[in-house]
């Protein structure tokens, strides 16, 4: 049996033109380039970044209460995922993401002005980094880890710095409540559980005080004590230096932000440790960071000035279509900044506020401060001390260092 000859057909038209074929051509559809999304060079960075983005959508369907529940300070949200294809290039087939209290932290967020939009873009559309940009990436070294924009910091935490937030955590949001978010303790925003290749991190994010395009010139730690309160020399000669409070005395370092300006940072300073002290809380610092104006203006004038936020949410690397893009909301007057009293010479900016408020004065910190009131005396000023008066105590020191 012969086979069939494919004829093409031609229809003729009257005026001798030929009628075009109209059979259907196959269209080719244009491949698009696959966009590295949750991209990461550590695994428990990629799923971070893809919780983070989860946890944000998620919520955007969820109907926020205007009151929380007690229950709602219990809630979770888990999500395991097993063998999954989904962005293979780029994340682990097996991990376990987990949001402690979602609705409690959303709630926060909005006291603390942190826009969703902001929150998600920050976190979901670029790897976070080391402190020391530039070095390899340390195994677990630092604690701390920074969103590319420099907006948040996440903290890598353990299982009883977790106990005990979640333990204080309504008392916490009563008060940021009662505050109007108002006062300089950590402005918590999120907290999270990652499971990857067995191994468990707990995160949580806050606000950076140092957010700002400026260069920090200089960094102190202050507890207002003195016992092992002085940088060492392998500390002083790093990229970013924290010196602490003989550093501060030995520089005769004062924060001139003028009487008025004063009473409003030491009263909310007052009522923020009264709060701690009420916990049993003990051992925070004000973290405290200076801003030199006439060295920030040479540097400048040097080509060597500091990118601004613009310049760091550009990455190089493509964004997930669905992270929207927002625009940088503008500059601010915050509570953790101010300028030096306009009668002083000298411009400086300051950028302040309380860290390290998950430190619970127990059975440990007892053996401690026996230890240490042996080794120093019973009048020394070491760090570890009952609660009550390590507010006292520090709370002198601010009075005197505010001015």
């Amino acid at each position: 049996m012969p086979l069939r000859s494919k004829v093409k057909k031609k229809i003729t038209l009257s005026n001798g033109d030929e009628m075009p074929d109209t059979k259907k051509q196959k269209k080719r559809k244009a491949l698009k380039m696959k966009r590295k999304v949750f991209r990461a060079s550590d695994p428990m960075f990629s799923v971070f970044m893809w919780g983070v983005h989860h946890s944000v959508s998620q919520l955007t369907h969820t109907t926020i209460p205007p009151l929380l529940l007690d229950s709602d300070f219990k809630a979770y949200s888990k999500v395991s995922i097993e063998n999954s294809n989904f962005n293979s290039d780029n994340m682990i087939g097996k991990f376990k993401f987990k949001e402690y209290c979602p609705l409690v932290f959303r709630n926060l967020r909005e006291r603390f002005a942190v826009k969703e939009e902001v929150f998600n873009q920050a976190l979901s559309a670029n790897e976070p980094y080391y402190e020391e940009r530039g070095e390899s990436q340390k195994e677990r070294s630092s604690k701390f880890f920074f969103s590319k924009d420099n907006r948040f910091v996440i903290k890598l935490f353990h299982t009883e710095e977790v106990e005990l937030m979640l333990s204080k955590l309504s008392e916490y949001y009563a008060y940021v409540v009662e505050k109007d978010g108002q006062t300089l303790l950590p402005q918590y925003l999120s907290m999270y559980k990652i499971t990857v290749s067995g191994v468990e991190y707990h995160m949580i994010v806050m606000k950076n005080i140092f957010s700002t395009s400026l260069k920090i010139h200089k960094k102190y730690d202050l507890k207002g004590s003195t016992v092992d309160r002085e940088a060492s020399e392998k500390e002083k000669t790093g990229p970013h230096p924290t010196y602490k409070d003989k550093d501060f005395i030995k520089d005769e370092m004062r924060i001139k932000v003028g009487e008025e300006k004063r009473a409003e940072i030491m009263s909310m300073l007052e009522s923020d440790v009264k709060f701690l002290a009420t916990l049993k809380i003990m051992d925070y610092s004000l973290l405290l960071g200076v801003h030199n104006v006439a060295r920030g203006l040479e540097e400048h004038s040097g080509d060597e000035e500091q990118s601004s936020s613009d310049d760091l949410l550009e990455s190089e690397e493509l964004k997930a279509e669905d992270i929207p893009e927002y625009e940088e909301d503008e500059e601010e007057t915050s509570i953790h900044t101010c300028l030096t009293d306009e009668s002083i010479t000298e411009k400086e900016i300051y950028f302040y506020g309380l860290i390290d408020v998950l430190t619970k004065y127990n059975a440990t910190k007892r053996a401690a401060h026996t230890a240490k009131t042996m080794k120093h005396g019973a009048g020394a000023e070491i760090s570890t001390v009952r609660p009550d008066q390590y507010a006292k105590r520090f709370l002198e020191f601010m009075n005197s260092s505010f001015t």
